[in-house]
């Protein structure tokens, strides 16, 4: 709580306003002048306003995001953990911070990181020699991230991944569940050891750089982050990641892997690892179309099979254990969405007009006659082609169904169902990566350097992710953004702070640092995410 406090200075009587603050170095509270009223008598009474004057602006820097994720990285102890895990000096572990700060909030390639990092308070926060802030310095905060070091580490960038870990997880109560998914980003550059022809996001082939992505199940917190060669097929990635997982001291974890990795060999080397896996089957063969259509549309559509997305979309999901993918015992589910099968009935039907009316590019013929296969002969007729009656009812049959499988057999339907589908937020995850934290294109030549900067990554994610976590856990005291926003995200959040900025002026023969002044929803954003504390008083 503020009060007045008369201050005598060189024999003059001045009044401030004074308040008391949270040191969290020293651990105690303590007072500080916060701002100044004006000339005062002995008794306080003020002789008349103050009226500073602004000769000029030195600088302004927009400092909403970058307090939020700073506060973030004061909570996780990311700076102390850096220069632990690292063995490197307190200014290069501020060096590696501020690369993840950038990642997240300045969005600057290393040749002008320098410059961002001293207009911005990140030089007052971490206490930095602006002598020791240039592109080279960056670039050896780079290398300390790759380089071997003591006491056996060959890539120390993970194992400051492993402590991260271990750092989060003390405040988190989540599941023994994770999930793991790959992306692909453009690169554009001469060469690189991970660069190579691959599928990029579009589907088309280009040169990409893989990353492979661990998140956990509730929090989405990162668990791994990794490069992956570009022309490296994503089934292949799996038993790597797996030996990562167990490295970190990983025990009995639920992998949730998309479809597009699903193997037996895969499945095979997840479970001999000690760990179990969560998919859905791919493609078709006689052993699993018999399972997804074994029962007709009324034996599985019943009130106890009904389950929900959390987009609200219903299907009807029933599980059973029998044999799958080599394994004699499997916990099985088939699935089946009425808005599914009716889209893709709907397209069956579409491409059967389009290929009657004819007139087709060959490109377009070759797209429907792959769709069509299973249910569309050739024949002699003016359409050169009939459709199979008994095949179109048999695929009927598979319309809007797939088959989910787990490895653990205690697992009922509605909960392989739930598990599967929150999978839907990794993809979330690369949506950010890809957007607000810029993860491509990638234009690093050196596969060390690469490494690295997939920490850098992992480190932008978990500044995201735990700010994003203490957002929704401290809506409900937020009583003027609770009346509007009934869920608030952090993008959303983010945008609402874009206006603050850290501002110098220049009164006199002094800098003064102020902060915009901040409107209700700004401070109780900045002050739920424990922002305030790093900014100047308004």
């Amino acid at each position: 709580m503020a009060s007045d406090k008369v201050c005598c200075i060189d024999g003059r009587l001045y009044l401030y306003k004074r308040e008391s603050y949270w040191d969290p170095v020293a651990k105690k509270s303590r007072q500080r002048n916060s701002t100044y009223i004006g000339p005062c008598d002995k008794e306080g009474n003020l002789l008349k306003p103050a009226r500073p004057r602004v000769e000029s602006v030195h600088s302004s820097f927009p400092v909403g995001a970058l307090s939020i994720f700073y506060a973030a990285a004061q909570d996780l102890k990311i700076r102390e953990n850096i220069e632990r895990t690292l063995d490197v000096s307190r200014p290069v572990a501020s060096l590696v911070l501020s690369l993840a700060l950038n990642q997240v909030v300045g969005r600057q390639p290393v040749s002008h990181l320098a410059d961002w990092t001293l207009r911005s308070p990140l030089k007052n926060w971490e206490n930095l020699d602006p002598e020791n802030v240039h592109r080279e310095s960056y670039l050896e905060s780079l290398s300390a991230l790759c380089h071997p070091i003591g006491g056996g580490i060959d890539n120390p960038g993970l194992e400051l991944q492993h402590v991260l870990n271990n750092v989060w997880r003390q405040g988190s109560r989540e599941p023994a569940a994770v999930y793991y998914d790959v992306t692909k980003q453009p690169y554009y550059g001469t060469d690189c050891p991970f660069a190579a022809l691959g599928h990029d996001s579009t589907g088309g082939l280009s040169t990409v750089v893989g990353f492979g992505l661990v998140t956990s199940r509730d929090h989405h917190h990162p668990v791994l982050c990794r490069p992956i060669l570009g022309s490296k097929n994503d089934t292949l990635g799996v038993r790597d990641t797996v030996n990562h997982l167990k490295d970190f001291g990983f025990e009995h974890l639920m992998m949730v892997i998309d479809r597009g990795m699903v193997s037996e060999e895969n499945i095979r080397f997840v479970t001999s690892a000690g760990y179990d896996q969560l998919g859905i089957v791919r493609g078709w063969n006689k052993e699993s179309w018999d399972y997804v259509t074994q029962w007709p549309q009324e034996k599985l559509e019943q009130p106890q099979f009904v389950v929900e997305r959390s987009s609200g979309e219903v299907a009807y999901c029933r599980a059973w254990t029998a044999s799958l993918f080599g394994k004699a015992k499997m916990r099985v589910a088939v699935v089946e969405s009425s808005h599914r099968a009716c889209q893709e009935r709907e397209a069956r039907d579409l491409a059967l007009k389009q290929l009657m009316q004819g007139n087709l590019s060959p490109e377009r013929l070759r797209q429907i006659r792959a769709v069509l296969n299973d249910v569309v002969e050739a024949s002699p007729g003016r359409h050169g082609f009939h459709v199979n009656e008994k095949a179109m009812a048999e695929a009927d049959k598979g319309l809007g169904r797939f088959l989910m499988f787990s490895t653990d057999l205690s697992m009922d339907a509605e909960e392989m169902f739930h598990l599967y589908f929150q999978r839907d937020a990794i993809e979330k995850v690369f949506e950010t990566m890809k957007g607000e934290l810029s993860l491509g294109p990638i234009r690093y030549r050196r596969a060390d350097r690469l490494e690295a900067y997939a920490t850098v990554v992992y480190v932008a994610y978990l500044l995201w992710s735990w700010a994003e976590r203490k957002l929704k856990e401290n809506l409900t005291t937020m009583r003027t953004l609770r009346k509007k926003y009934t869920s608030l995200s952090l993008a959303r959040a983010l945008d609402i702070v874009e206006g603050v900025s850290w501002v110098r002026f220049g009164t006199g023969k002094s800098i003064r640092d102020w902060t915009t002044r901040l409107t209700e929803e700004q401070e109780e954003i900045l002050k739920s995410l424990g922002a305030t504390r790093y900014l100047p008083v308004s």
